[in-house]
């Protein structure tokens, strides 16, 4: 289950800490705004001090407070159709959560509600305030978000257990996972990959790329485990690499204009 540690919630979210939780503390803040507070129900494998939503038919309104190093309150919200892809924000105001939430309950439409709050993004990563895209897809990834790539869990938490790995952008992608140094197309890849050997055993892949023709591709370890396999990966990071860079990769490709 997602949670986070008393010290946590008293430190970066202290109304969550007084009123009991995220579902409590948007009631509080209803009230305090003379809104009416509507239902808010916990979300399965989220504490419930921590990530709360409500629902309208198929459409859903969904919160967290799951990040542990800064204060930040994720909106994810649903189309009625029940399709997942609608709007998503992030701010460290809960009064603006509540304001969403009572547009939202009001019947405002997806995309007026992203006219009005240019918090509000299309996609989960776009909604991430600057300097913070990497540790929203990294989050996003060890809570198994089913609005971003999911690559194997074991690895997954493996490579963020090794601090050199976390600035790089995490991309899983046909069973391979890859920690990339910029966070769109142009991708650049300069950190090796971990590739499944079967057995739930990982290969340490150095891939060739367009940017440096001149390193050939070559296996550094075969059927690892998963901590093995991320522990050879930070051995093999290239000095001076890091950290990812949000956007495409900004540089051009050798020998091309």
């Amino acid at each position: 289950m997602i949670e986070c540690s008393r010290e946590v919630l008293s430190g970066l979210y202290p109304e969550l800490a007084a009123s009991g939780g995220l579902r409590e503390a948007l009631a509080c803040e209803a009230a305090r705004r003379g809104c009416e507070a509507g239902p808010m129900d916990p979300i399965e494998g989220y504490d419930p001090a921590v990530a709360a939503c409500s629902t309208q038919g198929e459409a859903r309104f969904a919160v967290f407070a799951t990040n542990v190093e800064e204060r930040e309150f994720r909106i994810e919200i649903s189309a009625e159709s029940g399709w997942p892809w609608g709007a998503f924000g992030s701010t460290d105001d809960l009064a603006v959560v509540n304001a969403v939430l009572h547009a939202w309950r009001d019947g405002a439409p997806i995309d007026q509600l992203r006219r009005e709050w240019t918090l509000l993004a299309a996609n989960p990563l776009d909604a991430a305030p600057p300097g913070r895209v990497v540790s929203t897809a990294w989050r996003l990834t060890l809570e198994r978000s089913p609005l971003i790539r999911l690559g194997d869990a074991e690895v997954a938490e493996a490579l963020y257990v090794q601090p050199t790995l976390r600035v790089f952008f995490p991309f899983p992608s046909h069973g391979q996972f890859s920690l990339l140094s910029s966070t769109k197309d142009p991708f650049y890849e300069e950190v090796p990959r971990v590739v499944p050997s079967g057995d739930d055993l990982w290969n340490v892949v150095l891939e060739w790329s367009r940017w440096s023709p001149e390193v050939p591709s070559r296996v550094l370890g075969s059927r690892l485990s998963a901590r093995e396999a991320a522990a050879l990966v930070a051995a093999n990071v290239p000095a001076g690499s890091g950290p990812a860079v949000e956007g495409g990769w900004p540089h051009p490709v050798p020998g091309h204009r």
